[in-house]
């Protein structure tokens, strides 16, 4: 049983403290990769009011908050974000990870800073109701897998299965009541639309609906003056750049993506690439 606290007992005090605080900050180890997902927390209630089945202005807020969690976490490769969601992909490091891969310190540090963000981002879109600015939190998780075929199946998962579910389901019920659409999976609501309604999914919902939106750095050359010689120089400069990614395939191309730190090897981005933020 703990004793009352003595006067000579202070400096003690202290680092029994710290040793209750480390049984439950659990550390991410450096050799395998690591996810964090941030998720919006209450996101069904506050999302009332907004567009519906996709609201651009959200969309638009929460890519922002990836790249802005993309610049704060530099050991990070990419950031996918769908619905409310955002996830982030550390690959296998030989170098310590962040805060020493202190799991308590990075989903804390995530999730401020993707609310702060989101909020901020937000409250720059057209038309949007007063009882929603400042109020969107989040929350985070941290874990490790095994391998980076993993950390690709993870991100399989959320855009595969989760995006494409919720957002297939989602359209939908612009057209039919749950009632309607109860027991019916995925491709099978998609054909309930276009037969019944004649609209098809796969052209009307944006791709950032259909697959969710990834965020990677890019390289690009930069043309300046130099302050003492007047001479132009080139350097070559860092900024994120998205991308409506379909991570629906585990294959090479999509591997490379999940390790590398760039869009490709020579910094350029695939052509249909939607621009970044400014």
């Amino acid at each position: 049983m703990s004793t009352p606290l003595e006067e000579t007992n202070r400096e003690g005090l202290g680092e029994r403290m710290k040793r209750y605080e480390a049984v439950t900050d659990q550390q991410l180890p450096d050799d395998q990769p690591a996810i964090i997902r941030v998720d919006g927390h209450g996101f069904s209630k506050f999302t009332r009011g907004f567009n519906k089945p996709f609201d651009e202005r959200l969309h638009d807020a929460m890519v922002q908050t990836a790249a802005d969690l993309l610049e704060q976490f530099p050991a990070a490769s990419l950031a996918y974000t769908q619905s409310d969601e955002i996830t982030l992909v550390f690959p296998a490091t030989a170098a310590a990870r962040p805060f020493n891969g202190r799991i308590g310190k990075l989903t804390s540090l995530a999730a401020g800073y993707a609310s702060t963000r989101f909020n901020h981002h937000l409250a720059k879109a057209a038309d949007l109701p007063a009882n929603k600015l400042g109020i969107a939190h989040f929350d985070a998780r941290a874990f490790s897998v095994p391998d980076t075929a993993e950390a690709l199946n993870c991100l399989i998962w959320r855009a595969k299965m989760d995006c494409r579910r919720n957002s297939i389901y989602g359209f939908g019920r612009s057209f039919f009541s749950a009632k309607q659409l109860h027991g019916l999976h995925g491709d099978a609501i998609v054909a309930k639309i276009l037969a019944e309604k004649g609209i098809d999914f796969w052209t009307e919902a944006p791709s950032w609906a259909r697959y969710g939106t990834t965020v990677k750095r890019e390289r690009f050359e930069w043309a300046a003056t130099d302050a003492l010689t007047g001479a132009e120089v080139i350097s070559t400069r860092t900024r994120t750049k998205f991308q409506d990614v379909p991570w629906w395939e585990f294959n090479d191309q999509n591997l490379a993506l999940v390790t590398s730190k760039f869009w490709d090897g020579d910094g350029t981005l695939p052509d249909e690439a939607s621009s970044g933020k400014s």
